[in-house]
């Protein structure tokens, strides 16, 4: 029994040891960097808020604002396509097909992100297949030019990379349900739109919420998607982040990430409060 009991510390210490080294004390030197003082090839200490000034009394937070707004269309057009196919799968298909359905959304994740997003170029470019199919069905007599390196091509790049996220997160809250709940308000007549209003939304609240914020935060912070796709006026933090650091201003890449991490912890509490986050595995009570 003390052997056992000493394997589960190491399991438990193991990983939070972990954690501890290579997350939480950067993220915490991150802070501590965000406040010195640039010099020309690194930074000193300091205490100064030049790095915070520079990103939002700048053209910098304005881009930055844009790619919320990107993000948050993202959110609801993977909310839109997403939970849709969740709840199909948790009420429709039996148990053991489940999680095999699942995994088909899970198996593009496999391919490297690099390739998933330059694969999209073909698609939405004036040549692409978006493009002929519209001119062979006789929608549009030319090319379009709209879609590639625009705003809309960065949403759909950012869709087409995490909508997974939405299905299986909201699945998850799904699939703490039990499936009586849906049996007894079929037999008490529940309509489809009061069923999904007033039932099914509220139950998978909290893995709405953890998709949508997945899908928020990687859309505001990850490079490749708007780098690719959205042409050379598109931006976000990422992009930003790298900017700063090819120009060798590691205090300002350092306060825009503290940005990023302050504005996802302020999301995870409002969410934890607001749905209570640890409800997403746990199962519904008879």
């Amino acid at each position: 029994m003390s052997g056992e009991r000493g394997l589960q510390r190491v399991a438990f210490y193991v990983p939070l040891a972990f954690m501890m080294v290579f997350l939480v004390i950067p993220m915490a030197l991150t802070v501590v960097w965000s406040v010195f003082e640039r010099t020309n090839f690194w930074m000193k200490p300091a205490f100064t808020l030049v790095a915070y000034e520079k990103f939002f009394f700048s053209g910098r937070f304005d881009t930055f604002s844009y790619s919320i707004v990107y993000s948050v269309v993202a959110v609801a057009v993977s909310f839109v396509l997403g939970f849709p196919i969740a709840v199909f799968v948790r009420r429709r298909i039996t148990g053991r097909a489940q999680h095999a359905v699942i995994l088909l959304f899970i198996l593009p994740f496999m391919i490297s992100e690099l390739i998933r997003t330059f694969a999209l170029r073909p698609v939405l470019g004036r040549t692409g297949l978006i493009n002929n199919a519209l001119m062979a069905v006789g929608i549009i007599d030319e090319p379009i030019s709209v879609i590639l390196y625009t705003p809309l091509a960065t949403i759909i790049g950012e869709v087409m990379s995490f909508l997974p996220f939405m299905v299986f997160a909201t699945f998850l809250a799904m699939e703490a349900v039990e499936q009586y709940i849906f049996e007894v308000c079929d037999d008490l007549g529940c309509g489809p739109v009061s069923l999904f209003r007033d039932i099914i939304v509220p139950l998978a609240a909290p893995g709405i919420f953890a998709g949508s914020l997945f899908i928020f935060i990687n859309g505001i912070g990850l490079a490749i998607i708007p780098d690719f796709l959205g042409g050379p006026a598109a931006a976000n933090a990422g992009i930003i982040v790298l900017n700063s650091i090819a120009a060798l201003d590691f205090p300002l890449a350092m306060a825009i990430s503290v940005v990023m991490m302050a504005l996802m912890i302020g999301l995870l509490y409002l969410g934890h409060k607001l749905f209570d986050l640890t409800k997403i595995l746990e199962p519904i009570k008879r």
